[in-house]
């Protein structure tokens, strides 16, 4: 992989992550996007700016005693700066796309996600929008199975989802994966016995 050097890499100087050309100019949208300071990594406070664009309150303090948004950086900075650069962004896509376990922290995920669907940058997605990152995320059958699920969470009934509506979309979609994977755990280990 190509180093960061004070610009962002190319979308093709990227290709051995397994992404694909417009996957790869996506995220790099988002990036820059996220980028306000134009630096080349992504700090604390632009993701919260982000995040109040967004209408979404992240928690000042967890339970490790540091906000929502320094959480989210540590879960993914593996240099330990306190910022995310482009190198660690990608591995972040790349590795919660591929994720079929539930384990990778989905947090940064989730909003990046929502940006590459927020194609306008107006902070909400459409019905369609929402149900390709169902399909990438879960698959085709879990996608159907969802479909008549996804706009309950839609609170003003426009067919069109913001950040928070998402986040619950995705996050139940998650838990039942989880418990899923979970289930399958639980009989494998039954019928060792």
């Amino acid at each position: 992989m190509t180093m960061y050097r004070g610009k962002t890499p190319r979308p093709d100087e990227m290709e051995s992550e397994g992404l694909d050309r417009t996957e790869l100019e996506s995220i790099k949208r988002v990036f820059e996007r996220l980028d306000r300071k134009n630096d080349g990594k992504i700090d604390k406070q632009e993701i919260a700016k982000q995040f109040e664009v967004l209408g979404y309150k992240p928690k000042k303090s967890t339970d490790y005693g540091t906000s929502e948004v320094e959480d989210m950086i540590w879960e993914v900075d593996d240099d330990c700066d306190g910022m995310i650069d482009w190198e660690n962004f990608v591995r972040l896509y790349v590795r919660c796309r591929r994720d079929k376990t539930g384990c990778e922290p989905k947090r940064l995920f989730n909003l990046i996600e929502f940006m590459i669907n927020d194609k306008d940058g107006g902070g909400t997605i459409n019905e369609d929008e929402i149900m390709e990152v169902l399909y990438h995320r879960y698959g085709k059958e879990a996608m159907t199975r969802m479909t008549e699920e996804v706009f309950k969470h839609d609170r003003d009934g426009d067919k069109e989802l913001d950040f928070q509506d998402f986040l619950k979309i995705v996050n139940a979609g998650m838990n039942n994966q989880v418990r899923d994977l979970l289930l399958v755990h639980d009989l494998i280990a039954a019928a060792a016995w």
